[in-house]
Formats: C-alpha cells, structure tokens, sequence
C-alpha cells in the first residue's frame, strides 16, 4: 500500500432509511469497523432493528497487502456475502455485499482508490492477423527481339499442346462418368438395415439434449423416498442418551450443558439410570424424510450422510433449550444460548470420550430406528441398511434387498469442465410438497385393519448452477485456495426444499452430476457427483 496513496473503506448502506447512507474510513494496520445495533459501533444500526446483534461483525485489515476480511460476532441471524454465510474470517473484495441476518439490511463495500490488486483484469482482445500482400516486381527489361522462324514454330507448338490438352480432358470425363454411374447403382442397391445405420448415425451426431420431461420420465423409477428414524446411545449397552433438563425451582425446567474437556459448549447428556434426580429427559434423536438415487442394480442407493445417518451432523435443539444453563462448579448460573452450540455434533459429544484415535474404539454413536425406501408412485417401504459413509462430505450409500434387477442411473463426473450457467435439473420428494395417500383393504385374516399409507410421487425443478463453490484449488499463480463453506456447486433453483435432500442434480443430457444437499427459498446447493463415485470405491489416502 503505498503511503502517497492511501486507501479508505467505503462502507454504503443500501436501506434507503439509513440518515448516514455512507461512512468512509482511512485504511492503517489497526483497523476495526464494527457493525452492530447501537451507538458504541461504527456502523450502528438503531435499537429497534432487533434481527441484528449488538456486536453483529467486524471489518479488519487482512495479513496480505490489499486485503481485508469480514468476522462474525456469533451474531443470532448470521452475516452473508454475496449470499454466502460467513463461516470464520472471509475475504472481501470491491463490490462484495455484506448483509446482516438472512432477511437483513444489506451493506456495499468498496475501496477507493482501488488497489491494483482488486482491479479488474485487463481483457485479451485478440490481434488480427496482418495478411502479406505480395508485390509483383515491374521487368523493366525490354524483350528481346526474336526472328520471324522461331515465332512459327512456337506457334505451332502451341497448337500441339492444346491438342494433347483436350484429348486428355475428354478421357478423363468419360472415366469420371462411369466412376459415378457405377457408385450410384451399388448406392441404389444397398440393403435397407444398411440405410437405417448410416441415417442413425447422422441423427445421433454429437451429444443428446434432454428437456426436463424427458429426464422425469427415464429417472423416475431410479430416484427414491426415505423415511428415517434415528438416537443416540451407548455403544457397550445400547442404552439412549438423552438431555438432561435440571428443575430450575419455579415448578419448571431447564435445559442444562457443559463444558468439555476442550473448552467447547455441548448438552449435558445422561441415561435414563444415570440421570440426576428431579432431571427432565429430552431423548437424542429424531426423525425426517429425504431422497435417494439407485446407483447399482444390487439395490445400492446414494443420499446424503445427514438423511442416513443424522448423528453425524450438527443437531436441530428444540426451541425450549434455550436459554439453557451451564453446570459448572461455580455457584453463579451463566446462560448457554443457541450460537454457542450450533455445530454440536451428536455422535462427537466430547463429555463421554466418544472416540479413542489409537483404538478407534467408540463409546457413543447412532443408530437407525427404521430407514426405509419406498419406489416412485409405490405404497411398500423395503428396510435399508447404511452401508458407507463419506468422511469429507455430506454422502452416504445405504443397501436394500430385492430379488430383481433394479435400473440404476448414469453418473458423470464432470468437475473439472462444468461451467457456471450450465442446466440442470433436480428431482426429489420435498416435504412441501401435498402428499398423497392411498387405502388398502387387508388380506390377512389375522390382521383385518385397512392399511393407509403415503404414495410418494417425485418433484422436479429445472434451473442453472449459478456459481461454482469450489473447497479447495490451486493455479499457477496461486500455490492453494480454501472455501470456509465447502465444495458445492450453487443453484438458481429455489422451488426445492427440505426432503430434496440427497436427490440427484442432472445435467440436460440426463446424467447425475451431483447429490442435492442443502437449500433455501433463494438459493440452494449439490455436492459435485464425485464424492458419491469415490464412496462406491477404494481411495487409498497414503502411499
């Protein structure tokens, strides 16, 4: 940065009711812009804005020249730019939105002036390539005299020549004319199989676009519903865990967390026999719907790791866990709210010493209560098992038991060539969806109670990927990039929803080319096919 040039933050709000539509601050190594609810902020925001915190996030100057990043204070409605949560420290770049909570006031950052690190490339324009005329040198050399002998002959040369020429024309026109006479008879002839071949050829010349009813109709019996039920226990007993709520001394209860062994914040968890007296138990648990995808004909289905198996992902708390109270030796109750255990992991609780790395010996985990999967337009659930789980992404693969041969979809792993705006569809069961129900009267002259049960019929939802959301790449002009979010491929398609989850992203020519994960009624996101494709197989990590 160089000092004869200094650089300021300029920081704009985009609410048209802000009495201060701009603040503009001088750039130095110390810098802090703290935004929040309240005078005491650079940024302030008056009271009544309730959706943001008091200290909701702060801008600093980043550790790179030209850099600056953009911290959320553990604000309750989060911190977004260009949409994209923000997830630890994240790099801001001129013209880059910054909005406070998911339906939030919005913020424009800029810089002026503006490094030429953050300058826009300068666009390669390609040169046209200059044509070389050729000039033709004058022969100013007079010709010389030739007598009236040697003229004659050259004439009469001349005439032998043309001669020779016209002969040889005539010749070859004849041959050429029997040539194509011939070819046309054996084309005539030819057998019709032989006709159909060489048409399908033409017609099948480079790739098949599909539209969306096309995909439906040769994927919908490949795609699937899944019903899930899950808790958490003891693996040695396989007695449930649950959270313990502590009397509070009013005639109620309260929700109750510690403190574990590396500082982090999580429930206080406690079998029914191991459960402090006069304690609430709240069971860890749940249960849900999602979608999956049959990717052999043994019956092999991929889906997402948090529809499988859920304990394995950051836990949804009931809304009257919080505030809850923190169990510590001290005398003084200190509040435990939301945002200081959003990423608990169940399966992970630290309290019980879960997992021992040298041993690999659990002490708690998970278990299904029921997985079921049930076909497009079907009313009978067929039980799965989970068979794999992905380590480094949101995928599972699960197994089902059937004597016949099932369809299985094509998968293309196209990663590295996928381009931002490239079609796509979706196809799933999301849960806002109106379902659909059909009643069966019973055969069994043990059990004469009619069955009633939901027929689940798939919803498909066309648009682009919108941005590619890439976890980690390198170039080279850079040795590493890291997204704090992941590796996902973003989409303009909103009319999904929870349900979709683990459902495949098709591209137009009907081919999966990512697993459905996560989304929102603007935004939503798949997870590049490869990491299901590397699930099915062996991928050794050390040489």
């Amino acid at each position: 940065m160089s000092s004869s040039s200094p650089v300021s933050i300029i920081i704009r709000r985009l609410d048209t009711s802000a009495k201060e539509p701009a603040r503009k601050f001088v750039v130095s190594e110390n810098l802090k812009i703290k935004i929040g609810r309240g005078d005491t902020n650079d940024i302030a925001f008056d009271l009544s804005q309730d959706s943001i915190s008091r200290d909701h996030c702060i801008i600093t100057v980043g550790t790179v020249p030209d850099s600056y990043e953009i911290s959320d204070l553990q604000s309750k409605n989060g911190t977004f730019v260009n949409n994209v949560p923000v997830t630890g420290k994240t790099l801001l770049k001129a013209g880059d939105t910054i909005r406070l909570g998911k339906n939030g006031p919005s913020l424009e950052f800029t810089l002026d002036p503006l490094p030429a690190s953050q300058a826009p490339k300068t666009r390669l324009i390609d040169a046209v390539e200059a044509k070389e005329t050729k000039v033709h040198a004058l022969d100013t050399k007079s010709p010389s005299k030739e007598s009236i002998g040697k003229q004659t002959m050259q004439h009469m040369l001349q005439q032998s020549e043309k001669k020779s020429k016209k002969g040889l024309l005539i010749t070859a026109l004849a041959l050429l004319i029997v040539v194509l006479t011939t070819g046309w008879i054996i084309y005539s002839n030819r057998p019709a199989s032989q006709i159909i071949v060489q048409n399908n050829a033409v017609e099948n010349k480079g790739p098949k676009t599909l539209t969306p009813a096309q995909i439906n109709k040769e994927n919908e019996k490949k795609v699937v519903f899944i019903e899930l039920g899950w808790k958490l226990q003891l693996t040695s007993t396989g007695d449930q865990l649950y959270h313990v709520y502590l009397a509070n001394g009013k005639g109620g209860h309260v929700a109750a967390y510690i403190q574990n062994n590396l500082g982090a914040i999580e429930p206080f968890l406690a079998t029914k026999g191991a459960s402090p007296e006069g304690a609430q138990l709240i069971p860890i648990g749940g249960f849900g719907s999602g979608t999956g995808f049959v990717v052999d004909e043994r019956g092999f289905i991929i889906t997402n790791r948090h529809v499988a198996a859920a304990w394995l992902t950051s836990y949804n708390f009931p809304p009257d866990a919080f505030p809850g109270v923190l169990v510590s030796n001290s005398k003084e109750m200190v509040p435990v709210y939301e945002n200081q255990v959003s990423n608990w992991v169940p399966a992970e609780a630290m309290n019980y010493n879960r997992q021992m790395l040298e041993t690999g010996v659990k002490y708690i985990d998970g278990a299904s209560a029921y997985l079921d999967v049930t076909f497009a337009n079907n009313s009978l659930r067929t039980p799965a098992k989970i068979v794999r789980i992905s380590n480094v992404h949101d995928v599972a693969m699960i197994k089902i038991e059937l004597p016949e041969t099932l369809t299985k979809v094509e998968m293309y792993d196209n990663y590295n060539q996928i381009e931002t705006g490239s079609q796509v569809v979706v196809m799933g069961y999301p849960g806002l969806s109106p379902d659909q129900y059909v009643a069966n009267r019973s055969q069994d002259g043990f059990n004469r109670n009619p069955n009633i049960v939901k027929v689940p019929v798939p919803t498909l939802s066309a648009g682009n990927i919108g941005r590619m959301v890439k976890g980690r790449a390198g170039s080279d002009k850079i040795d590493d990039y890291h997204s704090t979010f992941g590796d996902y491929y973003q989409l303009t398609i909103n009319s999904s929803g929870p349900g979709n989850s683990g459902g495949p992203t098709f591209d137009d020519q009907g081919r999966v080319i990512g697993i459905y994960s996560a989304g929102s009624a603007k935004v939503s996101y798949s997870i590049p096919i490869k990491y299901a494709i590397e699930l099915m197989g062996r991928q050794e990590v050390i040489n």
